[in-house]
Order: C-alpha cells, then structure tokens, then sequence
C-alpha cells in the first residue's frame, strides 16, 4: 500500500508540532550553527543531534541572509534527474530551485552515508533548516522519503523556517504532502522571494518564478496571531501578499521569538468575529485564519468561494476513506458478478446476454457499470498525478480490485460498442483508464509457474476472461469472416488481410486455452465466439480446404467441450 499521511488536516499537523513542542526541538540547534564555522556563505552542511534515545535531529543551516551571497542560480529554475521520482506520469520532468540544488549536489558524497547512519537510529527523525537551508532539508526529506521501504513506519518530519520555495513540482495529491511543515513569518521575505511580485535577487529570472509551487503545510505566524493552510493556490496568494507588504532592508527575523509567543496561543483558538456573508463554518474558518495573520481576504482580492469548496471538498474525502469507498465498489462488483452468473445458468454468457438482448432488461447493469466506471476513472487519474514511485505504490494496492472491475465491466462496453455498429474497439474506442489497469498489471505480476497454471485448471469454470478486450478480438474476427465471404464488396487485397487477420485470431485462442486465460462460457452454444467459429469453418471449407491449424483440430474434435 503506499505510503498512508502522518496527518488527516493541516490544523493537525500544526497543532501537534507546537503543542508537543517538536517545533521548538527543530528550531534550538539552528542559531547554534549559524553563528558557528558552518555557516559560511553559500554553504550548507548537515549536522545530526540526538537529544534522546529516541529521537533524532538532522539540521541544515546556510548563512542568516543568503541574498547577501552571490549564490548560482539563486531564483531560476533548473531540471534535476535527481528529483525525477517526483513527476506524475503526466508530466515529463521536474524542475528545482538553482541554488538548492547546487548546495544539495555539493552533498551528494555524504548522502549515502547520512541515509545508513540514520536508518540504524529508532524512534522520531525530525530534519530541519532555516532560509535556504530549510530548502535543502526539504530536498533530502524527498531524497529519504523517495529510498525507504515502503513497508517503513518510521518516516521523517521535515520542518523549515522561513525558506524560500523550492521547486515546480506539486505533491497536493501525494501522502508526502503531509510530511513537511513550513513556518514563515509575515515580516520575512525570504519565502516569498521567487514569486514575480516580491524583489528577487539580481540573479533571478521572473520569467521562471511564475511557475514555483508550494507544497506541504504552511504555518503562517504574525503580530496577530499563526493559521495554518495547505491548499496552494491559497499559500501563494498569502506570500505574495506579505512579500509585498515587507518593506525597508532586507531583515533577519528571529524565529526563536516568534516560537516563544507560539507557546501560549493554540492554533487559530480565537475566533473571530466576522460579517453575516461569511456566516458558514467554511467561509468563517478561512477569514478567521487569513485575519490572524494580519491579510484582509476583500482588500487582497482573495477568493473564498473557491477556498471554501476545496475546504469541502477535501472534509468530504477524509470522511469517507478511501478503503472504505473501494469497499463499496467491491459490493457493486458483487452485484455485476450475480449478473454474470444468471446469464451463465440460463447457458447464456454474460457478454453476449448483454450484446444481443433487449437494453431495457439491463438499466441496472447499466447503472452499475456508470457507477464503476466513475470510480476507476478518477482512481486511475489519481494515480498518474502522484509522484512515480509513490503512484507505483498506490497502484499496486488496488491493482487487484481494479483488474477485476476490467475484467469484467470492459466487456459490458465493447457490446454496446459492436451492438451499434462500431469497428477496431480497441484502437479507436477504448478508454484511457483501461489501458493503463491493463498496463500496470502487465507491469506488476511475476511470470506465471507451471504450479499456477495446474491451479488455474483446477479453478477455471469461476475464471474471468482474462484479456478484457477478447471480445472485441472475437467481433473483429467475425467482421473478417463477413468480409472473405462477401466478395463483391471487398477487394482481393482486402480479402487477403481479412484471412491473415483470421489466422492471427486463432493462434491468440489456442494460447489463451492453453493458458486456462478465457472463461469456458465462450463455448457455450449461442456465444459470439462459436458463431464466429460456425462462419469460420465455413471460410475453409469454401476458400481453404485444405487448411488446418491448432485450433482448428481442438474444435473440430470437440475438445472444448472438456475445457472446464
């Protein structure tokens, strides 16, 4: 299963660092380094502390203001093969901060070592930076997060204060989201450096900025009070905001003040008193926590409708847990399976039941399939936009659920796609979502052994058709047969292809009997299948006498009628 959040709600994520003072912890050994030798200008160097048995403590410090420093590549984004594993599958590369990357490679010897050093260590791993160090520590938590077993319950907290984005890359749909807390005062500008509002460094591109994305929680702090958020949209709405407002000299902020006032206010305890139109929970959250940090959601032309839907949106996923929705799917493939084994029992299959019979005997099926549909749809599309390797992870989870839906729902819309006269399913009709469960599964399984096989015998009257598309073969295979007969309509050239088509379709059958792959209801007297078989003797009788091949001897014999 991939990996599950450390946190359900960024209120809880906050709430839990400052109150059990994990956010403190973080922060204490940082001024430490940066008034030491470690902290030379465009630097950042790793050091581990262990304050208790069971707790461990890696800080990455870089100088107090950075922007002092002329860094490489301070606010320009640059492709890393590094941060691969980050991409979706929909999208082609990853891009980094300049300048974290590079005191991240200037690492790269130490890494390995770093890993092993803290994989012997139990209990609380905690990694954290100031400024740019801060993003450096955010970047070997990904690197961490990216190596570990996914079997491993001990995963790593990373906690920054006041550092500057770090990369083009969202995690709003990965479980990685919920490993990363950022705590940025209002009177810094440093996180909000590479936006194209704020002033960036000399060194910088604005025309890249645009494209830097937050992700993780944002602990957001004030004269006012702190809130905290984890939608995007709304964390770079907020940083721009307070970049612009930030004026005069460049400042360092001391976070360990900011800490200190932290300690006797809960996060977002006061509620706060606001106008009728924002009279909804939702809405009243989110003015409450923009006012604890000083941004007026009317004068900054904040959107919070918008807020307020993803607000809801995100309450009615935690809800209902995902276990508990592919629990329910699995019922309404209970439901489809009855209905495969009724057509069976009346000597029916379920394909052709469903193909050639009146559609108004099957509304339900229909629902049902609607229902499915819907469900894999959006569970394969959540997929693609995780992290690669954490999508992997995801997959493998529900891969087994998902190939029975194929299985078994696929077949349903090939028939409705031949019933109404279509042609090449596979090629011009079928659906994206398929092909990437086909796929993933072709990707997962070990190559079967000869003790699977033996168990497949055994099981195969209750076997699913294994290939979700043989269906759409067998209607292409009849096509071809219609086309050899028919010859004042086709071509010799055509009529040609249609018997080496024909050929090729039968060779696919045997391996699929062979492989105990095809459920026997393909056999049954009025199927598609033996229809397609009664036309093709037909062909060899009148265009190839002479002709014989596998398939053609375990048919003509009768042996199907043992299959199963």
């Amino acid at each position: 299963m991939s990996q599950a959040p450390l946190f359900s709600s960024a209120g809880e994520l906050a709430n839990l660092v400052v109150t059990s003072n994990l956010i403190d912890v973080a922060w204490a050994n940082i001024p430490e380094i940066q008034r030491g030798p470690a902290a030379i200008p465009c630097s950042v160097q790793p050091k581990v502390y262990h304050p208790t048995r069971n707790r461990t403590i890696v800080v990455f410090a870089s100088s107090t203001n950075f922007t002092q420093y002329p860094l490489p590549e301070v606010g320009d984004l640059v492709q890393s093969s590094l941060f691969q594993f980050l991409c979706p599958k929909e999208c082609p590369s990853v891009s980094i901060n300049g300048a974290a990357l590079v005191l991240f490679k200037s690492l790269e010897s130490q890494l390995p070592e770093l890993k092993t050093e803290l994989s012997k260590r139990e209990g609380q791993l905690i990694i954290t930076g100031h400024s740019l160090g801060g993003s450096v520590a955010a970047l070997f938590t990904l690197y961490l997060l990216d190596s570990m077993d996914k079997k491993c319950k001990r995963r790593p907290i990373c906690i920054t204060f006041g550092s500057p984005l770090i990369g083009d890359f969202d995690l709003q749909h990965s479980q990685w989201n919920s490993f990363f807390l950022h705590v940025v005062s209002n009177k810094d500008p440093v996180p909000g450096l590479f936006l194209p509002s704020s002033r960036s460094p000399p060194t910088s591109s604005h025309s890249q900025t645009s494209v830097y994305k937050p992700f993780g929680t944002y602990l957001l702090c004030s004269e006012h009070g702190c809130a905290c958020f984890d939608d995007p949209d709304l964390i770079l709405k907020i940083l721009t905001v307070a970049s612009s407002e930030v004026s005069g000299e460049v400042q360092v902020v001391d976070y360990g003040e900011i800490l200190r006032n932290l300690k006797n206010s809960a996060i977002c305890k006061e509620r706060w008193q606001v106008g009728k139109r924002f009279a909804d929970p939702f809405s009243d959250g989110i003015v409450m926590e923009l006012k604890k940090i000083g941004i007026d959601p009317a004068k900054h032309n904040i959107d919070i409708s918008g807020m307020e839907k993803a607000a809801r949106s995100l309450t009615k996923k935690t809800k209902a847990s995902e276990a508990k929705k592919l629990n329910d799917r699995k019922k309404t493939m209970a439901q489809l399976e009855w209905y495969k084994k009724k057509a069976e029992d009346e000597k029916k299959g379920y394909y052709d039941c469903f193909r050639n019979e009146d559609q108004t005997r099957h509304v339900k099926v229909q629902e049902l399939m609607a229902e499915l549909t819907t469900y894999w749809e959006d569970m394969v599309a959540e997929a693609e936009r995780k992290p690669q390797k954490e999508g992997t992870s995801f997959r493998t989870g529900w891969l087994f659920a998902g190939t029975t839906y194929r299985r078994i729902v696929e077949p349903l819309d090939i028939a409705d796609f031949y019933k109404d006269g279509g042609r090449d399913y596979i090629n011009s009709k079928r659906s994206q979502h398929y092909k990437l469960l086909e796929q993933w599964y072709k990707e997962a399984p070990k190559p079967p052994t000869r003790e699977d096989l033996d168990s497949k015998k055994k099981k195969v009257s209750v076997l699913l058709t294994e290939d979700s598309c043989f269906w759409a073969h067998v209607e292409e295979a009849i096509l071809s047969c219609q086309s050899l007969t028919n010859a004042n309509s086709t071509t010799p050239e055509q009529r040609e292809s249609s018997w080496d088509n024909l050929v090729m379709f039968g060779e696919y059958v045997m391996k699929q009997i062979e492989n105990c792959a095809v459920s026997p209801e393909i056999f049954l007297s009025g199927s598609s299948f033996m229809t397609w078989w009664g036309e093709y003797k037909a062909c060899i009788d009148n265009f190839r006498n002479f002709f014989s091949s596998r398939l053609v001897e375990y048919m003509k014999r009768g042996s199907y009628n043992q299959y199963g």
